[in-house]
């Protein structure tokens, strides 16, 4: 299938193995890395040697639209996983990482923006694909109630495979890092401006309002965009 994927595209195939990759033994990554299944041990490694994008692929056929568009243009990265892969990893380490090593953000700002990027997917797991509205609490029982609800709704096929999406787009003056979910979204108007977010979680959009440059909430409130300059 994988084969069939690439060659529809024209797209080159070519070997890789992580542990290759972690022992030295590659030079360099795939510019899109397409795996069954999405693993943190291939993300860090296809970064780390130059890659592009990694896309979980699950049960889709394709590769995510516009992508290839995407990469035609400035400097970027792409991570797409599904809502399950992403709960059991922690991306924002990884991506930060790489966005320093490739010059696209000073490292006095990583921390801001891994705290930020951290922030804006457990937004997107959380309320945007898995619909879980209430947020945790220092109360006991409502913290238990999260907790539960955020398990029954990743052990639903349907909202487990909802497709969490990393995209950064390094422009000479800004770095734009967008996270976007496939949930119910925000119907009827589309959050512009951090200041009217407060209602969606509160206390992770107000952090990422205080470290990010900027904060804008498109496509009906699915796409988190953090931009920091450069």
């Amino acid at each position: 299938m994988l084969w069939r994927l690439a060659t529809g595209h024209g797209l080159r195939v070519v070997d890789w193995a992580v542990e290759a990759a972690e022992m030295g033994e590659l030079t360099a990554a795939p510019d899109i890395l397409v795996a069954l299944r999405g693993c943190v041990r291939d993300i860090g490694a296809s970064l780390s040697l130059g890659g592009s994008a990694y896309v979980e692929l699950g049960d889709d056929t394709d590769l995510p639209p516009g992508l290839l568009t995407l990469l035609s243009g400035p400097p970027c990265l792409h991570v797409s996983l599904s809502t399950a892969t992403c709960f059991s990893l922690d991306l924002a380490p990884h991506l930060c990482a790489t966005m320093v090593a490739r010059g696209w953000l000073s490292a006095d700002r990583r921390a801001d923006a891994e705290i930020c990027v951290h922030e804006a997917v457990s937004n997107a797991i959380v309320h945007g694909n898995l619909d879980v509205h209430q947020g945790p609490s220092a109360d006991a029982g409502a913290f238990d109630g999260f907790f539960r609800a955020v398990q029954t709704r990743l052990a639903d096929r349907a909202h487990a495979a909802r497709r969490v999406t990393v995209e950064a787009v390094a422009e000479p003056d800004m770095l734009c890092i967008t996270i976007r979910d496939e949930g119910r979204g925000h119907p009827g108007h589309v959050l512009t401006a951090v200041e009217r977010l407060e209602a969606k979680s509160g206390r992770g959009i107000r952090i990422m309002g205080e470290l990010a440059d900027r904060v804008a909430f498109t496509e009906g409130g699915r796409a988190a965009n953090l931009y920091f300059r450069r």
